[in-house]
């Protein structure tokens, strides 16, 4: 090319791609301004309204949140859009029920992974499989976490408590007697030991260097910059699923040996334990459908979404529950007064545990504050039209609700940024069910149950035996790479030892 032809196409060629990828962008960004619809949030021609997350400033749940915000006060939905693709954000607690339960059959399917669902190992699962097969796989799941089952669990939960325990005993104290703890660390390995049992038949010791390999497979999965960008594609920008792909099944041949050394090994003794995969084996030994066969990765996936999901999920939530307790000595005392009621003389169980209702409180006030997933997703299977509104949501537009928007709406909830554990329930609570956090609908998370009791287990082992004291430093700094949510530089919380029980 000669240097004139060169110059000649700086010149002319370049600027007139400007011009047109301006006015392109500019017509992609008016799609809800052509509908009829308020899309307040500034755009970007580039990143459309995500900006900061997609430039890794800020967490997607606090972008979201802040379109939410930044919307009239009672506006029932705002457009939004992720790179040019429009989305549309619920902010009506009436629509959200009547979009995510009583028209479910419009909107059956998550935007997570994409329509492809090329990742069998990561996405043919209850968090990512598409109709039909999500109805059959839910009806075959559902059985295996009853509440019969989380009886039978629950000595398998407090067996994961003895570590965790003897962890926090060997602990160093400081000068003043307490020990300094990063919670979501050690929450972390307690879950991964009990997961790494309910879920894959196998004993753990995640406090033990020598014997952490589980809890170090599952932080590869969740923790760090590749991790936090692989997640950001699957929730929010799936039609680039095919770059991560790789990064999705890289350490799916640890988990595929355990899980099935167990399985086999399990199968060949007969022998039962009360646990998921005994359920497992009856499903894969039990009549198939067309609609989903429960035999290799579909089985393993099984597993391992609940290992993912779980872990993050109950880990976040042990985590905050403990530093908001910490921060506020009289729920803290409270209580303590309640452990001590329903567990003198008497072993853990999940009758005890259901017995402890201001426990169930601080849980449920933890999870509206830090929904560990900040943002539920849907995808219109077909033309719907909002009722009440001229609105049409065209085909394979994709919807979200902001879960920090809603929980912390002053619509909502009185002082919606304190945590209040004493707060009577009222319309929000009627209508989402512990706020949110766990879905909506026929779609909402089959785990729900397990996680908590999980979660109860762990803060009753650790409130009977210590006082917590408040320690972690801008604690709203969240992590701006995490789909999760997850403080920046940890949650840290004294202890101490209580001198009697």
């Amino acid at each position: 090319m000669s240097y004139h032809c060169f110059q000649w196409t700086i010149t002319i060629i370049f600027p007139l791609f400007c011009v047109i990828f301006y006015l392109y962008s500019k017509y992609k960004l008016t799609y809800w301004q052509r509908r009829g619809v308020k899309a307040p949030y500034k755009c970007n021609l580039i990143f459309g309204s995500f900006t900061d997350t997609l430039t890794l400033q800020k967490p997607p749940g606090k972008m979201l949140q802040d379109i939410y915000e930044n919307a009239d006060y009672n506006e029932p939905f705002v457009g939004f859009y992720i790179f040019h693709k429009p989305m549309l954000m619920l902010r009506d607690l009436n629509l959200i029920k009547q979009i995510m339960v009583k028209d479910f059959d419009i909107f059956p399917n998550r935007r997570f992974g994409g329509a492809k669902q090329r990742d069998s190992l990561g996405l043919i699962n209850l968090l990512g499989i598409h109709q039909p097969g999500w109805k059959y796989l839910r009806s075959k799941m559902t059985p295996s976490l009853t509440g019969l089952k989380l009886r039978n669990m629950v000595p398998l939960m407090t067996n994961c408590t003895i570590p965790l325990v003897n962890f926090i005993e060997k602990a160093k104290n400081n000068d003043n007697g307490w020990k300094e703890f990063e919670l979501k660390d050690i929450s972390s390995r307690y879950t991964t030991d009990i997961i790494s049992s309910v879920a894959f038949g196998i004993s753990t010791n995640s406090f033990n260097e020598n014997n952490d390999d589980f809890w170090k497979a599952g932080q590869k999965i969740l923790t760090g910059l590749k991790r936090g960008i692989t997640f950001l594609i699957l929730f929010f920008v799936p039609d680039l699923c095919s770059l991560v792909l790789p990064f999705c099944t890289e350490y799916s041949k640890f988990f595929r040996k355990i899980f099935w050394d167990s399985m086999n090994t399990r199968e060949e003794l007969g022998t039962k334990r009360g646990d998921l995969i005994d359920s497992f084996l009856a499903l894969k030994n039990g009549e198939q459908s067309p609609e989903f066969k429960f035999e290799g990765d579909n089985l393993l996936s099984q597993a391992l979404s609940f290992y993912v999901a779980g872990l993050e999920a109950t880990s976040s939530t042990i985590a905050f529950s403990l530093y908001e307790l910490s921060r506020h000595i009289e729920y803290q005392s409270r209580l303590y007064k309640e452990i001590q009621t329903h567990l003198e003389n008497e072993e853990l169980t999940l009758e005890s545990i259901n017995k402890m209702e201001f426990l169930d409180q601080i849980v449920n006030e933890t999870l509206r504050l830090y929904p560990p997933l900040p943002m539920l997703d849907r995808i219109a299977s077909k033309d719907y039209k909002v009722p009440g509104t001229n609105l049409i949501i065209k085909k394979n537009i994709p919807i979200y609700v902001s879960i920090n928007g809603t929980n912390r709406d002053p619509r909502y909830f009185e002082n919606p940024n304190e945590f209040n554990p004493l707060r009577e329930k009222n319309e929000m609570q009627d209508i989402t069910s512990t706020s949110l956090a766990f879905g909506l609908g026929p779609r909402s998370c089959i785990g729900q149950r397990i996680g908590q009791v999980i979660t109860k287990v762990a803060i009753i082992t650790i409130l009977k035996e210590y006082i917590l004291s408040h320690k972690t430093k801008d604690e709203n700094l969240l992590n701006p790479i995490n789909v999760f949510t997850t403080a920046a530089d940890g949650v840290h919380v004294q202890f101490k030892k209580r001198t009697n029980f």
